[in-house]
């Protein structure tokens, strides 16, 4: 998938509009990216992602 299904994928399961879906992911991504810059490598990201994703799931 490209970013602009990845967007209209979860628009639709979300009910969310596209536009705020694109701000989100940006803002995740943004995210995602500092912390694998701040663990210096892809072995910790992997830990936080999962637990992020736990996290969402649950709520």
């Amino acid at each position: 998938m490209n970013k602009k299904e990845v967007i209209g994928k979860v628009s639709y399961l979300s009910a969310v509009s596209t536009t705020d879906c694109y701000k989100v992911l940006i803002a995740l991504e943004e995210v995602l990216s500092s912390e694998l810059k701040a663990t210096k490598g892809t072995r910790n990201i992997f830990d936080k992602l999962y637990r992020l994703m736990t996290i969402l799931k649950n709520k």
